[in-house]
């Protein structure tokens, strides 16, 4: 298995060569990821209403010999999805290191940016920018402990091109409130990456139970959240580190905020025409001239 192809990328994209039988115990699988892989291939036939042999020709077809090496995959992936910062560190700390540890970060840095760039969905990448461009379509974003930073730049960055953005606070109990007006004309863009927030996925999946157009934004390993999100947009985020990078997440916030940018120059640039006065009248910044 390779490291961008996690088992869900696996399973979705094997899906349109199988038979009834095993697209029906695939539609299962991903239904409940991962726990419902985690039972017996005894107790996932009955549970998804297929043969045992299906369960087993399934796995084989995926690249397994077997169901134990699938279920040991399986417990793999869990493990990097959920893995502490001290775990993380003790991955890489006797690796043997030959470069300079800015310039072995920087060189993962740069790898990660380069797989979430160039091997993007770009029809799903298409249709999050022009979602976010509707200026009919109030926006909401919400991010985790370390992601709600980049949630924030983004809300602000956007706020600038169109009205109707609003940054959720990172205080659960000012959510409630938060939902009381949302409807299915409203879009929620969620951030959320290893160690995923279970109280992020809630909110999503409270958001979704009104209608609300959900556009996560997320690592390879795929929050929870995806349950409920219409358009997912994954980024690589492993680094030697204890704590994983979210340059490419920015890089992806930005490339998002230029292609709306796009999709809409004439009315955001009338907007940052005042702004520029407003700013020029406050002397917030210092004057060119």
């Amino acid at each position: 298995m390779t490291q961008l192809q996690t088992l869900e990328d696996r399973l979705r994209a094997a899906m349109s060569g199988m038979t009834r039988a095993e697209r029906q115990l695939t539609s299962y699988m991903l239904g409940n990821f991962p726990l419902s892989g985690l039972g017996s291939v005894a107790e996932i036939a009955q549970a998804s209403g297929v043969s045992g042999p299906t369960v087993v020709r399934l796995v084989r077809k995926l690249g397994f010999s077997g169901y134990p090496e699938f279920r040991a995959q399986l417990h793999e992936e869990m493990g990097a999805r959920l893995a502490s910062p001290i775990a993380k560190h003790e991955k890489w700390a006797n690796i043997p290191q030959r470069d300079h540890p800015l310039n072995r970060f920087a060189a993962s840095v740069l790898d990660n940016l380069n797989q979430t760039l160039s091997q993007q969905d770009l029809r799903s990448f298409d249709t999050v920018a022009t979602i976010l461009a509707d200026k009919t379509r109030p926006i909401h974003l919400i991010g985790g402990r370390l992601t709600r930073a980049v949630a924030e730049y983004f809300a602000t960055a956007l706020h600038v091109m169109r009205s109707d953005v609003s940054l959720l606070s990172s205080l659960p109990n000012t959510w409630p409130p938060a939902l009381l007006d949302m409807s299915d004309r409203d879009v929620l863009v969620v951030f959320d990456i290893r160690r995923y927030e279970p109280s992020i996925s809630q909110f999503a999946e409270l958001a979704h139970a009104q209608g609300v157009e959900i556009v996560l934004l997320t690592d390879r390993w795929v929050s929870p959240g995806a349950a409920v999100a219409d358009h997912i947009l994954t980024s690589q985020i492993e680094v030697p580190s204890a704590w994983d990078t979210i340059v490419p997440l920015v890089a992806q916030v930005e490339a998002l905020l230029s292609a709306i940018q796009d999709r809409n120059w004439k009315e955001t640039r009338e907007r940052l025409d005042r702004m520029e006065g407003f700013y020029d009248d406050m002397l917030v910044f210092k004057s060119a001239r």
